[in-house]
């Protein structure tokens, strides 16, 4: 289990208006954004309120979905109709209230990712899906490396050029909190193959963009992936 990140050490990156995204994370965020609207567009279920949980500055507005947002920082959420301010780690809504959670932009890099995903589930309704994102520590940016398939390890990485520290996960250890906490596995995007080894072989973000957007029909296994984006259903109760 990892620790999370005291509040006052992420305010700076956080607790912000607006965001002006690199190019590695510009990218990403498309990429994960597509998925997003695939899944919400074709998912039924009893309750339509779609909790965007992490939200930073950034809104899902998806069709026939009434958002409700949740970030630890109140600047983001300013001008939302339906927002509060909290950890996702302990979420003050009553159990089964919402039809779908959305947890991504790397949200579990900084909390505690068993008792967030326990939180999912707890407030998801009976087939609620869940859809979250992590950092994989079996990306080709790792291998070889001390982090490589670590169930769980800290590393530094860079957004907008200033370093960070970020957990990253082995999508087997998120996948059995995921299973531990009632949900059955649907689907599973792999963000980031070909530019994340041509990083690990030392070309620049921009020369590994370009290659990945060159090389995007020729797909490479989603597991060696940067970035992992995982859709997963509600059926049990959480253990």
């Amino acid at each position: 289990m990892s620790p999370g990140f005291r509040r006052d050490e992420l305010r700076s990156r956080y607790d912000i208006s607006a965001i002006s995204e690199d190019e590695w994370h510009e990218y990403s965020g498309y990429k994960t954004a597509e998925f997003i609207t695939r899944y919400l567009s074709r998912t039924e279920v009893t309750s339509n309120l779609l909790l965007n949980a992490g939200a930073g500055v950034y809104e899902i507005q998806a069709d026939s979905w009434s958002e409700i947002s949740v970030d630890i920082f109140p600047t983001p959420l300013r001008n939302r109709q339906y927002a509060v301010c909290a950890s996702i780690e302990s979420l003050p809504f009553q159990a089964a209230t919402f039809g779908a959670v959305v947890c991504v932009g790397e949200v579990l890099a900084y909390c505690d990712p068993a008792a967030a995903i326990a939180e999912c589930a707890r407030v998801l309704v009976p087939s609620g899906m869940l859809i979250c994102d992590f950092g994989n520590s079996r990306s080709f940016r790792y291998w070889l490396r001390h982090s490589y398939g670590r169930a769980a390890d800290l590393v530094t990485d860079y957004y907008n050029g200033a370093p960070g520290r970020i957990w990253v996960y082995d999508p087997a250890y998120v996948k059995s909190l995921l299973t531990s906490s009632g949900f059955v596995i649907k689907d599973a995007l792999g963000t980031h193959t070909w530019s994340a080894l041509a990083r690990r072989l030392g070309a620049s973000v921009q020369l590994a963009i370009r290659l990945q957007r060159h090389l995007e029909r020729l797909r490479l296994p989603p597991a060696w992936a940067d970035l992992t984006t995982i859709v997963a259903e509600r059926v049990l109760a959480a253990t």
